[in-house]
């Protein structure tokens, strides 16, 4: 079969699929694409004033964040006592009046990691003064 040529100039007059997008059906949109991440390499760590530091291109961080489900996370340090985990997984969401889903786990004995799902939620609790 011949495709129609025009001349010089114009837009072609056929119509061109991508190979791939003939092949496609509904069973297979519906299949998770599986996405090949980025592989970050360690860079080397250098040392400022006898401090050791390692030093990360701008797009490196991003993918990172992006790997590692951060991009909605807020870092909350509590100054003075924290309550137990599963009272903070209970108030916080309140407290913030989150929309959606929340992760939080302790990162240490003062920090805890609060991972929002949509950025609203994530500027909500970024936008209350305290917790608690």
């Amino acid at each position: 079969m011949a495709m129609a040529t025009s001349s010089p100039g114009q837009p072609p007059t056929g119509v061109y699929l991508h190979p791939k997008l003939i092949k496609l059906n509904y069973a297979a949109t519906l299949k998770p694409v599986q996405t090949v991440a980025k592989t970050i390499p360690m860079n080397p760590i250098a040392y400022l004033h006898g401090e050791p530091r390692i030093i990360w291109e701008e797009e490196e961080v991003e993918q990172m964040i992006i790997q590692e489900n951060l991009e909605y996370a807020v870092i909350g340090k509590f100054s003075y006592g924290w309550p137990d985990i599963q009272d903070l997984r209970k108030i916080i969401p309140k407290q913030c009046e989150l929309k959606g889903e929340c992760n939080i786990g302790l990162l240490s004995n003062i920090h805890v990691l609060m991972r929002a799902s949509c950025m609203e939620d994530y500027v909500n609790m970024l936008s209350k003064p305290a917790f608690i």
